[in-house]
């Protein structure tokens, strides 16, 4: 089974439609899920998951009680440089959680939870099919970045992200930050499960939204969903899943 995830019910829309043999699922008696196929794969879909903590609890809990073989974050991210606009698809290449800041009590640097790892790396392959079907489907470039995940870009945060590349050892790479990143790629890295973060760029995160963008991005969704959904085929006839890259809880 493949879960595919969205901090919003816009964000999983296309793929609650694209299901075939769906049904219902309610996690907690409050977040409704569909499962259903595409292809032959099973898919869980589920949306309204906004932080990094709900994101972690929920899908921790659904790790629990399925099968899972891969989780995809999907929906909007904000670019942090001059290099991503609005419109453009995104695909993590590692996730860094910017959240954590425990440097004042224990020798850690930002990002880093004591006895953690600091960065989450993204299987390669899933990268290389994710490409793949954008281009195919979506007729339009997507990009690796380093995924930059927190749940509250205070102005403090949205300093130290715009001016200090380095902190986080980031050098040349593409950086884009979104708020549910981090809890799953935690939660998939303690299971040895895959997870990738493919999503569309709404805006700089340092900027105001407006609705011009807004609308791009819903109809951005549309290929970034088909692009998912072919990559799922490919997978399923390719089996080239294996488990989380980087993990060091086995």
């Amino acid at each position: 089974m493949i879960v595919i995830m969205g901090a919003t019910n816009d964000d999983v829309l296309y793929f609650e439609r694209a299901l075939y043999n769906r049904r219902e699922e309610i996690i907690f008696n409050r977040y409704k899920a569909f499962v259903g196929n595409y292809f032959n794969q099973e898919a869980f879909i589920i949306g309204d998951m906004y932080g990094s903590i709900l994101t972690s609890a929920v899908l921790t809990y659904i790790l629990e009680k399925h099968h899972i073989d891969l989780v995809i974050m999907v929906g909007k991210c904000y670019g942090v440089d001059n290099r991503t606009k609005n419109g453009d698809i995104v695909i993590s290449s590692k996730v860094i959680d910017v959240n954590v800041d425990l440097s004042t009590v224990k020798e850690v640097g930002i990002g880093e939870i004591p006895g953690f790892q600091r960065e989450f790396p993204v299987q390669i392959d899933i990268i290389d099919y994710l490409k793949k079907n954008v281009n195919k489907r979506a007729y339009v470039s997507s990009y690796n970045a380093v995924y930059l995940s927190s749940d509250n870009l205070s102005e403090e945060n949205k300093k130290i992200l715009s001016m200090n590349r380095s902190l986080f050892g980031i050098t040349d790479e593409r950086i884009v930050v979104d708020y549910n990143s981090s809890g799953a790629a935690l939660a998939c890295t303690l299971k040895d499960i895959p997870f990738v973060s493919i999503k569309v760029v709404e805006n700089k995160f340092d900027q105001d939204s407006n609705i011009k963008h807004y609308l791009n991005v819903l109809d951005r969704y549309i290929d970034l969903g088909k692009s998912v959904v072919s990559t799922i085929g490919d997978i399923g006839r390719n089996d080239v899943l294996r488990g989380g890259v980087g993990n060091e809880y086995k």
